[in-house]
């Protein structure tokens, strides 16, 4: 399980993590609170921290999900080369979380708290008229980037790199003869990787379409906004923030090696002596060609057995 993936997966789950104990429930306070917020320099210091750890969090599971497509992307299609600058698990992590929160700097500037309709309250709110001095261009402006930033272009990057995973995994032959066993047992992996591709595409994609096309009229329509009952915006945006609740659920259904470490762990079985060095795994089973091909093995039936039981094993898909 100490694969590149693995760690990403990890990342991502510790953001889903903070999106659900952190941003579930203060969308579901703050409707019934009227947004209401604290005054003074308490209130400045939370409604600043908390919004921008909400982005932060939400970016930091988006790249996440994006980065573990750049990494099957590689694996698959250059399944003899290891990327070692890219393959520091490390440095990616922290590559994510700080990416996350310089992108989302404008949130930290843009919210504050503000005197409310009734007399002594103060709502947390992004101050677009007095940061860009025009509060229609302002929140077009704001919108239009995190629409960009957090949904069309990762969106894109994941669909293109998955595109090109599945068409490269379907061209892909095995090396040798096979056996009609081995051939059936193939064609089984490779339907498996492609629904699993699919299904984490979409459930991406459809999740974060409401929220997203929201942020699309916020920006280009906020008369329609204001037209629309208050409800439908908060759904929207649960729609979107359900994307870090389904994604654990997404990925042990989807994913046998998950699975069977998390029985193991329940069960009390589980030791990390069965796992290989993280330095020496790669993130597909197809990458494991250059480990196998260098077997000599005289009956081509049985290397190309052993290949594929190999590839199996070596996946966390």
């Amino acid at each position: 399980m100490r694969t590149l993936t693995s760690f990403l997966f990890v990342n991502m789950a510790a953001a889903d993590l903070l999106v659900t104990l952190g941003v579930f429930p203060m969308s579901i306070a703050l409707p019934y609170t009227n947004w209401r917020w604290l005054s003074g320099v308490a209130g400045h210091i939370t409604c600043k921290a908390v919004f921008f750890a909400l982005h932060v969090s939400i970016t930091a599971s988006i790249l996440s999900l994006t980065f573990v497509s750049v990494d099957r992307y590689l694996g698959v299609v250059f399944p003899l080369r290891n990327f070692p600058t890219f393959r520091r698990a490390k440095v990616l992590t922290n590559a994510i979380w700080f990416s996350s929160m310089t992108s989302m700097i404008p949130v930290a500037v843009l919210w504050k708290i503000e005197p409310g309709k009734q007399e002594g309250m103060y709502q947390c709110r992004a101050a677009f008229e007095d940061v860009f001095g025009d509060f229609k261009k302002g929140m077009m402006g704001f919108y239009v980037y995190l629409f960009l930033i957090s949904y069309l272009i990762p969106l894109l990057v994941i669909s293109v790199l998955y595109g090109t995973v599945c068409r490269e995994l379907w061209r892909r032959k095995m090396p040798g003869m096979i056996s009609r066993e081995t051939e059936q047992l193939r064609e089984t992996v490779k339907r498996k990787i492609v629904r699993t591709l699919v299904l984490v595409t979409a459930a991406f994609a459809l999740c974060w379409l409401p929220s997203q096309t929201y942020h699309l009229i916020l920006a280009f329509n906020y008369d329609l906004h204001l037209s629309l009952p208050r409800y439908v915006m908060y759904v929207c945006f649960w729609c979107g923030q359900a994307n870090s609740a389904l994604n654990p659920w997404l990925y042990m259904l989807l994913t046998d090696k998950f699975r069977m470490a998390l029985r193991e762990i329940f069960l009390g079985r589980y030791s990390t002596t069965r796992t290989r060095p993280f330095r020496t795994q790669c993130s597909t089973r197809y990458a494991s060609v250059r480990d196998t091909s260098s077997r000599r093995l005289k009956n081509p039936h049985k290397k190309g057995e052993i290949l594929l039981k190999e590839q199996w094993k070596e996946t966390p898909i």
